[in-house]
């Protein structure tokens, strides 16, 4: 059927819809970012720490602490998979979970005393996980990437990691 629709644009002069790159290209890059944050983990010696702790570190270093739930909804991931996520932090000893005061039925996570201590070379990846893409976009052409994919994932671009959502 698809050969057909073509043979008959061909005939008619028409050109055949442009088959567009952008996934293939972010999933290049998502590859790129992953390896060098794997590469930079394990030169900085942080044990247990793999690129999808990323986004619950960068949320505790702003919050200091918050619910499970409040977390799976901030890294935007199920409850289930932030509880792995979460688990595999607190057996190497970065976060501790502890019940809720406020709501008996839930966990507060919050970071320990070595979660708190990474900080700086967490930081410090991401600088250069941003100067990946600095080396080869301006500041213009980063901010307008970052409000197009944030626009095509439907979040927010302006909103900083564990800056709390409007009327949340």
């Amino acid at each position: 059927m698809e050969a057909e629709s073509e043979a008959r644009r061909e005939e008619a002069g028409e050109q055949a819809p442009r088959q567009r790159m952008v996934f293939s290209y972010v999933s290049r890059l998502h590859k790129k970012g992953h390896a060098y944050i794997v590469q930079e983990l394990e030169r900085a010696g942080m044990v247990g720490v793999v690129p999808s702790h990323g986004d619950i570190l960068a949320h505790l270093f702003v919050r200091e602490s918050c619910t499970m739930s409040e977390l799976a909804r901030l890294i935007g991931r199920s409850k289930s998979t932030s509880t792995v996520l979460v688990e595999k932090l607190e057996k190497h000893g970065y976060v501790q979970r502890e019940q809720n005061p406020r709501d008996l039925r839930s966990l507060r996570v919050h970071l320990t005393e070595k979660g708190r201590a990474i900080r700086p070379a967490v930081d410090r990846i991401s600088t250069g996980l941003n100067a990946l893409l600095e080396e080869r976009l301006t500041t213009e052409e980063l901010d307008m990437l970052e409000r197009l994919l944030a626009r095509c994932v439907d979040e927010p671009a302006t909103r900083a990691p564990g800056e709390r959502e409007p009327g949340a």
